[in-house]
């Protein structure tokens, strides 16, 4: 059958209904304007609890009284770094160029009801830091801008505050789900890195230090590589005059770390002297999950607000044969640990947007 011009007129009302109820898609990408900046405040709490827990030394088990008061409250760490983040060059995505001033830092470690301050985690105060992407070798120079203090502080520092692992590659509508994988989503636990330093007059902290870095930075990043996050576009929203899309994500893992060697190095540099020799076997089973909401600043291109979280299992088994001094003895130790974690991060965007 043949349509006239007034039966054509016709086609495109018969659409109106589909075109209406088509879901609009997003541009969830990392794309800020140049020079835009963006004040950062990021808090960190945890809080390990021993649920069980059984030691023996030469066959014989230790009473539980004998560890005090470890059964009864946990152990607790609670961080909070605020900063000012100037975006002086992106491209496609990535950061080249990146000011980052530590506006406040601090942290308590300790048991619930006697935590202490750590001054240690606080020594970027008020500085700035350089993040120069370097194209030939792949990686950020970091360096202190306008400012002074220990480059041994910037090591571990990350420039990544954006939690950029969780974008979508492509434009999202509500109700789409995406994975990601790989060891760039370590930055959802330590968005923007440790901004600490071993004490380098200790060269004893210094070698472990570096060896949990090898060790334990080998085995963690071989777990990530499996590591999956499941997200999921929750559509967007308006707060105020800003429109937010809405990632909500959630993760369950597990995960096997060695710590003999690192315990075994522990022992000959603590004991050597005193004539102390172990043969260690250690192990650490992790168990966790954990689920968080991204809101996303659709229009200047960068992370409003974060919120996540999480529960962790570890089961600790340590065994070990000890030479003290002439004398043998063997030492047993299983510990069932629980840990519950939360993240936030809230932000004030100021300068060129």
């Amino acid at each position: 059958m043949k349509l006239n011009t007034h039966q054509l007129s016709f086609v495109p009302i018969l659409f109106l209904p589909l075109l209406a109820f088509h879901p609009v898609a997003d541009e969830v990408a990392f794309q800020p304007a140049k020079g835009a900046s963006v004040s950062k405040e990021l808090t960190f709490s945890s809080t390990f609890y021993l649920d069980d827990a059984f030691v023996s030394v030469d066959g014989q088990e230790l009473p539980p009284e004998m560890l005090g008061s470890a059964m009864e409250e946990g152990l607790l760490f609670e961080a909070s770094v605020s900063v000012t983040d100037e975006y002086v060059s992106t491209k496609d995505g990535k950061v080249l160029d990146l000011l980052r001033t530590f506006d406040s830092l601090s942290l308590e470690a300790g048991p619930e009801s006697a935590a202490e301050s750590v001054e240690e985690f606080a020594e970027l105060e008020d500085t700035t830091v350089s993040f120069l992407w370097d194209e030939d070798d792949s990686e950020y120079i970091k360096s202190f801008h306008e400012s002074e203090g220990d480059e041994g502080l910037l090591e571990n520092l990350d420039v990544d505050m954006d939690f950029l692992a969780l974008l979508p590659k492509d434009t999202v509508s509500d109700g789409d789900t995406w994975e990601v994988k790989g060891k760039g989503l370590g930055t959802i636990f330590l968005p923007g890195g440790v901004p600490a330093s071993p004490d380098t007059d200790n060269e004893e902290a210094a070698e472990m230090t570096e060896l949990l870095k090898e060790e334990l930075g080998a085995q963690m990043e071989e777990a990530f590589g499996d590591f999956t996050v499941r997200c999921t576009y929750a559509g967007s929203r308006e707060q105020g005059d800003v429109e937010l899309g809405v990632i909500q994500f959630e993760f369950e893992g597990e995960a096997a770390i060695d710590l003999s060697e690192v315990l075994q190095t522990a022992v000959e540099l603590q004991g050597g002297d005193m004539g102390i020799n172990a043969d260690v076997a250690a192990s650490l089973a992790l168990e966790f999950e954990a689920t968080g909401t991204l809101l996303w600043d659709l229009k200047a291109g960068h992370a409003h607000n974060f919120e996540m979280k999480g529960e962790m299992a570890i089961q600790a088994d340590i065994e070990a044969d000890i030479d003290a001094q002439g004398e043998n003895h063997s030492a047993e130790l299983s510990a069932e640990i629980a840990c519950e974690m939360v993240w936030a991060m809230s932000t004030e965007s100021g300068g060129d947007e």
